[in-house]
């Protein structure tokens, strides 16, 4: 099994597995899209299958395909999200039953940094004093939303995107053209989650196809539906997402009225910005996005953070 650009990691947790040193309690950490959950799949596999793991064994099958009865993604069988009573039912006072088909059961903790501070410190027992079948692999964006108490009973790896080349390569292995390719990849710097959520029309594409929409409204000079389209996003990790989309299009004007060919998606909007601006005004629109996205941890007010975005573009 090919992890791109996880391989060095990967020989690592094969050599852990292999010599009776793989924590029974895993943290995987990184940005989204970087690949927690595939490689929490890949450890599942080495805690159950073997070092290596085979990939091709009835275990890895179900594993692969999220239907390993031993293998419980928590967030998921809770509904989705964290709350209370769900979390007691379907994890901790679920882990005293023992595995269905062997002598291991993995719970596969996703996104472990929406869990509240009283439900993390409800899991500390059970990972300091696990029962010999019990296997835990914690996936998360931020870990300095972890309880030290929790981070101390883990071991942690963390993940980085790979190169935009090996990105490239994974999606024309899944069937994406080469030009397609290379454009996601670079657009995301390597990350193959994002890429494929453009691909199969999922949240990243909606916030790209908003952010081109504020772009060609800036090109037509339309107060009305710039605001509009910020206004479509649900929080501020959405907003500030958008923005960023938008500055690659603003990017790409000033490099069309510098001469040269746009990079990214929307190249149609980013002509509009070039033809319709001077490359002061551009530098300027870029400017004040940069502004508001620096300021995108703090409490920011989206309806006046989107009124003052719009005069500051038109």
């Amino acid at each position: 099994m090919r992890l791109y650009g996880k391989e060095s990691l990967k020989r690592r947790l094969d050599s852990a597995a292999a010599h009776g040193r793989l924590s029974h309690a895993v943290l995987i950490h990184g940005e989204q899209g970087a690949g927690k959950k595939v490689m929490a799949r890949y450890i599942a596999k080495l805690m159950m299958c073997g070092a290596p793991p085979c990939g091709s064994c009835n275990i890895c099958r179900l594993i692969d395909g999220d239907s390993h009865p031993d293998v419980i993604f928590v967030k998921r069988k809770c509904g989705g999200k964290y709350a209370k009573e769900p979390f007691y039912e379907n994890f901790i006072k679920d882990s005293v039953v023992y595995p269905n088909n062997g002598g291991i059961k993995v719970y596969i903790v996703e996104d472990c940094d929406d869990l509240s501070p009283m439900l993390q410190n409800s899991m500390l027992k059970l990972i300091e004093e696990p029962a010999p079948y019990l296997r835990f692999i914690f996936t998360c964006e931020n870990v300095n939303n972890m309880l030290e108490t929790i981070l101390s009973r883990v071991t942690e790896y963390q993940l980085s995107p790979p190169s935009p080349e090996e990105c490239a390569e994974c999606l024309r292995e899944s069937g994406c053209d080469a030009k397609t390719a290379a454009e996601l990849s670079d657009t995301f710097s390597g990350n193959i989650g994002k890429c494929r959520a453009v691909i199969d029309g999922g949240e990243e594409k909606k916030l790209i196809d908003t952010a081109c929409r504020a772009a060609a409204a800036i090109a037509r000079k339309d107060r009305f539906s710039f605001a509009a389209a910020l206004t479509e996003q649900s929080g501020r990790a959405e907003y500030a997402e958008t923005l960023e989309y938008l500055t690659k299009l603003l990017r790409d004007a000033m490099v069309i009225k510098c001469g040269g060919s746009a990079a990214y998606f929307g190249k149609k909007e980013s002509a509009g910005i070039a033809a319709a601006y001077s490359e002061e005004r551009i530098l300027e629109m870029t400017d004040a996005v940069f502004y508001v996205n620096s300021k995108s941890r703090l409490n920011l007010n989206l309806a006046l953070t989107t009124a003052y975005l719009t005069s500051r573009m038109m």
